[in-house]
């Protein structure tokens, strides 16, 4: 079984809200719940990162100097519940230019395991998008959690997992079926360390898919 000690976020829709190519640090606002979820696994010990594309880069709707502004502006608004991120990294590129390191592609977690020596059977992922669960499972990390913030409830629809308004959904596990499907369902960023205990207490074979939480 597992032992979870390293978190990797998305961004946008997952952590903050998804204003579509942010560009100016004003705009960054803290999705409810996430500074105090956060806050709680820093104070437990977890390693906290952000893996996201930013392909505004590329596409020439902002600058490399945008987003690190963005980032920094997430990372002082954590800060203030006493959050540290261990990291931000993030794709620059957009589609067209099938780089190494843009979710689904691994690039982003090869650069993570290499600077701060991660292992993916300690590791969980956390998005709203179908990509961020197929980063996950490329990488071969211990989770992939779908959050039903941002473009999460979307993307549970759109995959075929079920309807419904988030508020009726609850924490369980599920077997993908692709690696584009989460094996947690995560309505509430707040419902983190029993999504962590899940993780770690499923078999090696992975979590049942009716299985409630």
């Amino acid at each position: 079984m597992p032992r979870i000690t390293t978190l990797l976020f998305d961004r946008d829709g997952t952590l903050i809200k998804d204003k579509g190519y942010l560009a100016d640090p004003s705009g960054v606002e803290l999705l409810p719940e996430a500074g105090e979820a956060l806050s709680l696994l820093f104070r437990r010990g977890f390693r906290l990162f952000v893996v996201s594309n930013q392909s505004g880069i590329g596409r020439g709707l902002f600058s490399l100097e945008d987003a690190l502004a963005c980032n920094a502006a997430l990372a002082e608004q954590l800060a203030d519940f006493g959050v540290t991120l261990t990291d931000i990294v993030f794709c620059p590129h957009a589609p067209e230019e099938h780089c190494p390191c843009r979710k689904p592609a691994t690039g982003l977690w090869d650069v993570l395991r290499e600077r701060h020596g991660l292992r993916p059977g300690a590791a969980v992922m956390v998005g709203d998008k179908a990509e961020d669960m197929a980063f996950a499972a490329r990488a071969g990390l211990a989770g992939r959690m779908l959050t039903l913030t941002g473009s999460g409830l979307d993307t549970f629809s759109r995959l075929g997992l079920g309807e419904g308004p988030a508020e009726t959904l609850t924490l369980r596990r599920l077997i993908p079926k692709s690696e584009q499907e989460p094996d947690l369902l995560l309505p509430h960023l707040s419902w983190l360390p029993e999504a962590i205990q899940l993780v770690e207490a499923a078999p090696a074979a992975g979590p049942s898919r009716s299985a409630p939480g």
